[in-house]
């Protein structure tokens, strides 16, 4: 897809990282997979893993950690 943000790049599958907050406690989560732009880099995380995510860092949270950085995919 062509990028939302510079209007000139095309959009390559890739990774990010993603830092997600939530009453005071910080989740990091990194190699996830998204669409990167071969231009400007912005990246596009679809709702699937979006919502994985934030089902994951919910859950992590309810564990009762403050910090947490893992490689997301993977048990921990």
């Amino acid at each position: 897809m062509k990028c939302m943000i510079c209007k000139h790049g095309q959009t390559i599958d890739g990774f990010t990282t993603v830092t997600l907050e939530k009453d005071g406690a910080t989740i990091v989560f990194q190699k996830v997979p998204a669409l990167v732009c071969d231009n400007c880099g912005e990246k596009y995380v679809d709702g699937n893993t979006t919502s994985a995510l934030l089902e994951e860092a919910n859950a992590i949270i309810a564990r009762g950690a403050k910090v947490d950085i893992r490689e997301f995919g993977l048990v921990a």
